[in-house]
């Protein structure tokens, strides 16, 4: 199936990668988000759609909390980065023409939720050793400014 080509795509084709589109576009190579989320999915509960207001995608939870510990950013930051990359929304899989991106509760939420399964460094080591296999060490940096050390995939 075709992928339709978002506004920021069309403006710059030719753009260079940002570093953190580049560790984002290998992590995503890399995770089995698909396995990942199903272990998460058993051990916290996570809400399903029903009547109300319909919750957001784990995979799209999960992705942001990865995101919001590579760049050292605390939930409210991890909202504007996806208010403002468009990277990070296409790797987050947050809809660009989407009424809004989830906002700081909810991210503050979640996050919470692993922590009270204690599954909160479990998700983060789970991606270190994923990338640990192949060879590949992330370190989480500044900000936005995280490093891919080995080699690309």
């Amino acid at each position: 199936m075709h992928k339709q080509h978002t506004f920021y795509e069309l403006r710059w084709p030719k753009a260079r990668q940002s570093r953190l589109q580049l560790v984002l576009t290998m992590l995503d190579r890399v995770v089995d988000w698909a396995v990942f989320q199903q272990s998460v999915d058993a051990a916290i509960n996570y809400p399903r759609p029903g009547n109300g207001r319909r919750p957001l995608s784990l995979d799209t939870m999960l992705r942001i909390h990865v995101v919001a510990w590579l760049t050292g950013a605390n939930d409210r930051q991890a909202e504007e980065l996806l208010i403002d990359s468009p990277s990070v929304c296409s790797f987050c899989r947050v809809d660009d023409v989407a009424p809004r991106p989830p906002d700081a509760e909810t991210i503050g939420n979640f996050r919470r939720r692993l922590a009270k399964a204690g599954l909160e460094t479990v998700v983060l080591k789970h991606v270190g050793d994923t990338l640990a296999k192949r060879g590949v060490s992330l370190i989480p940096g500044q900000i936005a400014e995280p490093r891919w050390c080995g080699p690309l995939l």
